[in-house]
């Protein structure tokens, strides 16, 4: 779409103006995602952290075999796979992956054969998010990567090999790796995620400071989209899951792409996005000793389940952020619960011994 055809946001919108949005441009979107979520008071965790309100958007209670934030992404994913007729969708992914599990639910619902390519990983076990998929029927093949800087060059030959075969057994594959929705569907998901927890916040009256959310950038970008567009002044916040360099770049440019499929346009710059991987620790996948304290203080003050990769390593980073005064008596923060909560038995044994009793 040229620039000159996009339309200028020149005032605040209303959520429901977000909304009509995607149906006047017609965004294909396909019904996956148990709408709304829950948003839920967290009242003794506040009070530990000394914040003045603390409200949990409970994204991991959105359904497709034990929720998460991935239901609405794919909603718009899934929608490009089933225009093009797909018959077998095919994703590289980590080995426990979430995105894995919930594709293979919506995969199911919508019809579809799974096939899963794994980053094979010494003593893997058919445990978390590896479970469902197999009791979801994806067919798991798992892919053994040799060197690191390589990598998704070898998954990419693998994903190639794959579709070709599927088309040679005259199915019609779908690799959502190189689907044209597989960043902006994230974007477009969550500015439509703000409009919906920017009602429930006013309905509780609650007037938020800072919105926390785990992302590398794209759902980070549908949260930038929604303050911007809303005209609202809240921080928006990311927790990286992993060290990156485009956590800045690629938020902004998630956040255009999806304001072009709706043919809008409004200033956005580096100043927009404010995104942490203080709290990675580790290494992507795997647990780190800041998230599992971030675990256990949330399910001992609100009996609130974090996973270990995810949740609790951003939910560390709010608390961090508190203890340190960026947080006070006069925040009302919301933390969007992003899920991911079956891979807390992949790492049931880096829980245990993080346990003080």
């Amino acid at each position: 779409m040229l620039r000159t055809q996009l339309e200028r946001i020149a005032r605040p919108l209303t959520p429901n103006e977000i909304r009509a949005r995607y149906l006047t441009r017609g965004v294909p979107r396909v019904p996956l995602a148990l709408l709304p979520t829950p948003l839920q008071e967290a009242p003794r965790l506040a009070g530990e952290l000394g914040i003045g309100r603390l409200l949990i958007k409970r994204d991991d209670l959105t359904g497709l075999a034990f929720g998460g934030n991935k239901a609405r992404n794919l909603e718009f994913r899934m929608a490009e796979a089933v225009e093009q007729g797909a018959e077998v969708f095919i994703a590289g992914l980590e080995a426990q992956s979430n995105s894995a599990r919930m594709s293979t639910a919506a995969a199911n619902l919508l019809g579809m054969r799974t096939i899963l390519l794994l980053r094979d990983e010494p003593g893997r076990e058919w445990q978390g998010n590896l479970l469902v998929d197999r009791l979801l029927g994806a067919e798991v093949r798992f892919v053994t990567i040799r060197e690191r800087a390589t990598a998704s060059e070898e998954m990419d030959r693998a994903l190639e090999a794959t579709a070709e075969e599927v088309r040679r057994a005259g199915k019609k594959p779908y690799v959502m790796n190189h689907a044209g929705a597989f960043s902006v569907g994230s974007a477009l998901a969550y500015l439509l995620c703000s409009a919906e927890f920017l009602e429930q916040a006013e309905a509780v009256d609650a007037e938020l400071t800072h919105v926390y959310m785990c992302s590398g950038n794209k759902g980070h970008a549908g949260l930038i989209l929604g303050r911007k567009l809303l005209g609202r002044s809240y921080r928006t916040i990311a927790i990286s899951q992993h060290y990156a360099d485009d956590r800045v770049s690629g938020a902004l440019e998630a956040a255009r792409d999806a304001l072009a499929l709706l043919g809008w346009e409004t200033d956005l710059s580096e100043s927009d996005v404010e995104s942490y991987d203080d709290y990675v620790d580790t290494a992507y996948g795997q647990p780190s000793p800041r998230g599992l304290q971030a675990m256990r203080l949330a399910a001992r003050t609100e009996g609130l389940m974090l996973d270990p990769i995810y949740t609790g390593k951003a939910m560390a980073g709010l608390i961090d952020h508190a203890r340190q005064g960026r947080l006070g008596p006069n925040s009302t923060v919301m933390f969007v619960h992003t899920g991911g909560l079956p891979a807390m038995f992949a790492f049931s044994d880096a829980i245990v011994r993080s346990l003080p009793d």
